[in-house]
């Protein structure tokens, strides 16, 4: 039991140094995740300070960020359809216009830290190599 806690406390420590490692290298980005994420999960308007902080953001591609904006909002939107959908039927608009605004609510939550966790997980890969278009690719011959 004593060499498997000591082990868990060594890796513990390792990831420990890897996250400030890299929070002093992108203390943007990793501003970015902070507040998209955490601050979109406790408090979601905070979301969109962190979504200028991720548009700001030069370590991240167009894809990168196109997906970790886009991709919440779509969740939402998509998942509070489905919410209505599946709720049934209601005697009231406004009962309707209610269990939307709860599904929103709480969709939009985990979908910032969906979002922020993809975020840091490009973050932690590094910057894509770009693709050659077809026609600069060198070719073998032989």
């Amino acid at each position: 039991m004593a060499g498997a806690a000591a082990m868990t406390a060594m890796q513990v420590m390792r990831v420990t140094g890897d996250m400030i490692a890299l929070a002093r290298r992108h203390t943007l980005e990793v501003a970015a995740v902070l507040l998209s994420g955490l601050g979109g999960a406790l408090y979601p308007p905070a979301w969109l300070l962190g979504v200028v902080l991720v548009l700001a953001s030069r370590v991240w591609d167009r894809r990168d960020k196109w997906t970790a904006v886009a991709g919440p909002l779509g969740l939402v939107v998509a998942g509070t359809v489905l919410v209505l959908v599946i709720g049934g039927p209601h005697a009231t608009l406004g009962s309707y216009a209610f269990e939307a605004w709860l599904g929103a609510g709480r969709l939009s939550r985990i979908a910032a830290l969906l979002g922020a966790g993809y975020l840091l997980w490009r973050l932690r890969r590094g910057r894509r190599t770009p693709h050659l278009p077809p026609w600069n690719i060198p070719h073998r011959l032989g």
